[in-house]
């Protein structure tokens, strides 16, 4: 479908918009620089101003979804170290959810090295970033066990990715057919994860 005309300037945001829309619907697959110049209304030496080449298309895409993830797990309430965690995993399943082709493109290595894409590489850091402070946030108080930073993070940010990725494409019920499962498994993890004197002190869910 022919868009509008668009405004002086206006080019990037509508390319952008219309990539985005057709990567939802279809997968990374189906787009193309001259599918989207065509679509726009505008040559496709125009949009190759803007974009080098397919892979920087990509790569706007999946920094946008890094940016947007990190926006929603920067969303989650860090008052209590243990379901801090928890709604952490929590709110990357529901992105991988919402946003299926997009978490696919966006973890999809084969698809778009980060290693090429420098922009990418750090709006990816950013997310792992939340997920790395909330849980030093949970050793420094005592709650997880003082194993290094990193596997303890490695170890979580798996979990979640595995659970996703697995959710997405069909392997196990989906969060809005199973609200427990996703909690239930993010909840052994922690578990096996708490220290035991904090462990003494609370039941786990």
């Amino acid at each position: 479908m022919q868009r509008p005309a668009y405004h002086h300037g206006d080019l990037p945001q509508q390319a952008h918009q219309l990539a985005l829309e057709t990567l939802r619907a279809e997968g990374d697959a189906a787009l193309s620089l001259r599918g989207l110049a065509k679509q726009l209304g505008v040559s496709a030496p125009a949009l190759y101003r803007h974009y080098a080449d397919r892979e920087s298309l990509l790569a706007e895409l999946a920094i946008a979804g890094f940016t947007s993830l990190r926006e929603r797990l920067l969303g989650v309430d860090q008052a209590e170290p243990r379901r801090a965690l928890i709604d952490i995993g929590l709110v990357y399943v529901a992105f991988a959810q919402d946003e299926p082709n997009l978490y696919r493109l966006m973890f999809g290595g084969r698809v778009l090295p980060k290693a090429g894409h420098p922009r990418l590489e750090a709006a990816g850091r950013g997310a792992f970033q939340v997920l790395e402070d909330t849980i030093a946030r949970g050793q420094r108080c005592g709650y997880l066990k003082p194993v290094p930073l990193a596997l303890m993070t490695a170890a979580a940010w798996s979990l979640v990715h595995g659970l996703s990725q697995l959710t997405i494409d069909g392997h196990l019920p989906g969060g809005r057919a199973e609200p427990m499962l996703a909690e239930g498994v993010l909840t052994l993890l922690m578990d096996g994860s708490v220290s035991r004197s904090e462990n003494t002190q609370e039941n786990p869910l």
